[in-house]
């Protein structure tokens, strides 16, 4: 079905301001379309398409609502692919067409143009494979280096100072035209501009609470009632300063999950739960019982492959072995099941070994 046949849906109102009568027959045909597929049903409702902010796909409501907003508010655009309503989807009108532009050497625009953030994210990917001198024989980037050295300082407990001057050597090292960062700033400056913010947020000592949201004006932990900020030892001094007793660090997920998309190498493994292969044996948590009665249980969830599913773990250990043993960390780590699983044994550790050694520091 190509969008040509499909243009119905966007031709709602005539120039007399009545509805088209053959967008009144589209919309009968799409919901009888849509009630052939029961994976895509909750109950007798359906995802409605309409315009409205409240619905785009999101809001499940009756046959006869949703045919009421599409009247008033029509389809949302771009939707000549029904996937929330049983279609396959396939980001272009066909496969075929899609070899025959390629293999002309046409340009082939897959679905919309990237927001401004995205955009920034892909300026400042594209400016990082400039090589870090030209002709380097491994392909190194600004950015790969740069990645690598920080998980170096991560695992080997790097000082910032040390880093600074292993930065100077390796620029001394390499020819007079390379882009090296010159200081653990300058490396902090680059990856901040890759959108992957840390928070971090004042917590209970004793490990009661965080002061987040409606608790984030308290100063007292209202389970045991700890005072929040360590006492200044300069109480008379006008300037008063607060330092908090514990801090969490809390790294936002809904960025981390867009750069899954975001980069061509992580999104084609992001429908991997859905497309790999099935033997009867188990080779990804998709093949599970419990997996399959969630898909059966959330029928309009499962609908969508590209819709992320996480799996949350956590384990408490103690950082610095036994010459630290009044120090313990207990890292919640949320790992996304939609990638095969060595990608997924990939992150766990990744994160583990870059990401949770900066929080004993503070």
């Amino acid at each position: 079905m190509s969008n040509f046949d499909r243009e119905w849906m966007y031709d709602r109102i005539l120039e007399d301001g009545f509805i088209n009568p053959r967008f009144i027959d589209g919309v009968e045909n799409f919901i009888a379309f849509a009630k052939r597929h029961p994976q895509c049903l909750d109950s007798d409702k359906l995802r409605c398409p309409c315009n409205h902010r409240k619905c785009q796909n999101k809001n499940i409501l009756d046959e006869f609502t949703i045919m009421s907003h599409l009247g008033n508010f029509g389809f949302v655009p771009d939707y000549y692919r029904w996937y929330h309503h049983g279609e396959s989807y396939i980001p272009y009108p066909s496969m075929l067409d899609y070899h025959q532009a390629t293999s002309l050497g046409e340009t082939v625009k897959l679905g919309e143009d990237p927001n401004p953030t995205t955009q920034h994210l892909y300026d400042l990917l594209k400016a990082s494979e400039q090589e870090i001198w030209a002709g380097n024989p491994h392909g190194h980037s600004q950015l790969s280096v740069v990645a690598r050295l920080l998980n170096l300082k991560a695992e080997h407990h790097f000082s910032e100072r040390l880093y600074d001057e292993l930065c100077q050597l390796l620029s001394e090292l390499m020819p007079t035209d390379n882009i090296m960062s010159d200081s653990f700033y300058s490396t902090k400056k680059l990856m901040r501009g890759l959108g992957l913010p840390v928070e971090k947020i004042d917590s209970c000592k004793n490990g009661c609470m965080i002061y987040w949201r409606e608790d984030n004006e308290l100063v007292n932990c209202k389970f045991c009632s700890h005072p929040q900020f360590k006492r200044s030892k300069h109480q008379r001094s006008k300037q008063k300063t607060t330092i908090s007793y514990k801090k969490m660090c809390y790294f936002p997920l809904t960025p981390r999950l867009q750069r899954l998309y975001a980069s061509d190498a992580t999104t084609k493994h992001m429908r991997c739960h859905f497309e790999h292969e099935r033997d009867g044996v188990m080779r990804h948590p998709s093949d599970s019982p419990s997996w399959k009665n969630f898909d059966q249980t959330y029928s309009c969830f499962a609908s969508e492959v590209r819709n992320v599913r996480l799996g949350l773990s956590t384990d408490g250990f103690q950082p610095f072995g036994p010459l630290g043993q009044q120090y313990s960390s207990w890292p919640v780590i949320v790992t996304p099941y939609n990638l095969p699983p060595w990608m997924c044994m990939k992150d766990e550790y990744m994160f583990l070994s870059m990401i949770i050694p900066t929080c004993f520091y503070l």
